[in-house]
Formats: structure tokens, C-alpha cells, sequence
């Protein structure tokens, strides 16, 4: 995972992914969405998601494509800048955050930040 401020998200080591796991997500309008609640690798190790906690009382996980999206360090807690707006990710189809996500959710997912 690049750490540099515009660079992209690969392959992360384990204290890269633990930086990831406590990072601060920004769409990409620059506003505030919330901290990470989860990451979701693929086959390879690579992070390919994120849920972040989004409405009232932060109440519903979303999932968040890291599709483009870069980490910027330099402060106590590093920054998840998404190149997604904050209503595209609401948007997002609700379905369960906790575990694996299945073939169908992805290509739903997937569908959804392709558009």
C-alpha cells in the first residue's frame, strides 16, 4: 500500500493494513466521512473495501471502493481519500458487513461504483 499522498492502495504489509484499519476517510469533494470500520481483501491480500459508518447516528456500515483511492500520512491518524462523493457511497446497496462477501455482493458493489 503507498503511503505517499497520491499514490494509489496496493498489496499492504501488516502495519500498513493496521494504519488502514484507523484511518480517516475523505470522499473525494474533501469531506469528512468517518473512521474505517472494516477492510476487505481480496483473493490476493489487496484491500478492495471499506465500510465506513454513514448516516444518522452513524447507524449504517457502507461499503467504500478503494478503487482509486490514495492514503495520505503525516498526522496522528493517516487519511483514506476515496474518489467517491459522499452521495455515491450512500447510495451504495445495503447488505451485511460482517464476514465474506459473495460473488453476487461484489458484482453488485462493483456495478454500483462503475456507473
Amino acid at each position: 500500500m503507498a503511503t505517499g499522498p497520491d499514490e494509489e492502495l496496493n498489496r499492504p504489509d501488516l502495519q500498513e493494513l493496521h494504519s488502514l484499519q484507523d484511518a480517516t476517510v475523505w470522499d473525494v469533494d474533501g469531506e469528512k466521512l468517518g473512521k474505517v470500520s472494516q477492510v476487505h481483501l481480496d483473493a490476493t491480500g489487496k484491500p478492495v473495501w471499506i465500510t465506513v459508518p454513514l448516516g444518522l447516528l452513524e447507524s449504517r456500515e457502507k461499503f467504500v471502493s478503494l478503487r482509486g483511492a490514495r492514503m495520505a500520512e503525516g498526522s496522528l491518524v493517516p487519511d483514506v481519500h476515496v474518489a467517491f462523493s459522499r452521495d455515491r457511497i450512500k447510495g451504495t446497496p445495503d447488505m451485511p458487513t460482517d464476514g465474506n462477501l459473495s460473488e453476487a455482493q461484489v458484482a453488485l458493489l462493483n456495478d454500483h461504483y462503475s456507473a
